[in-house]
Parts: structure tokens; sequence; C-alpha cells
């Protein structure tokens, strides 16, 4: 994850604060609860990229042989095979 979890918790804190100082901004739950809640919800999207990364580069690890045999630049064909599922299935980073 690019973030820390010390820094997801200042985060998810941070948005809290902000979020009690909205008009017409009602919470289902403590305190506790939502920066729980907050706290999941950051993690996992912060994760997305990086499951997205792995399955990248194991699609790629099935054509190492080809990818090395033919002097293939590993890194261009991972950020067109990442953008090319990024568009595929709609990913928001």
């Amino acid at each position: 994850m690019k973030l820390s979890p010390a820094k997801v918790d200042q985060l998810s804190d941070n948005l809290l604060d902000y979020l009690m100082e909205v008009e017409g901004v009602l919470f289902q739950g403590t305190d506790g609860e939502l920066l729980h809640a907050l706290r999941e919800i950051m993690t996992d999207e912060l994760m997305i990229e990086e499951r997205l990364d792995a399955r990248v580069h194991k699609m790629l690890q099935a054509y190492k042989y080809e990818i090395t045999t033919q002097r293939l630049k590993y890194d261009e064909l991972f950020r067109k095979m990442r953008q090319q599922l990024i568009k595929d299935e709609d990913i928001v980073l």
C-alpha cells in the first residue's frame, strides 16, 4: 500500500472531523465505529492498485520466455497491459 497505516489513520480522523462539521450529515454509529469503517474503505481502495499490479505481473510471468527471447521491454508491456485491464474492466484508481 502506498500510504502507511498511520497516514490512513490520520486521513480517516481528518475526514471524520470534516464530516462532523458539515451541516446535514447524520451519523449512525459511534466515532470508533465510523473511524473503523473509514479506515477499511480507504485501505480497500488503496489496495485496488496493488492487486491490479500483482495481476498484471502474474499474467506477464506466463510470457516470461517470449519476453526474454524477443527482447521485449517488460516495463512497457506491463504499462500497456495495465492500461488495457483498467479500460476493459472500468477500474477506477
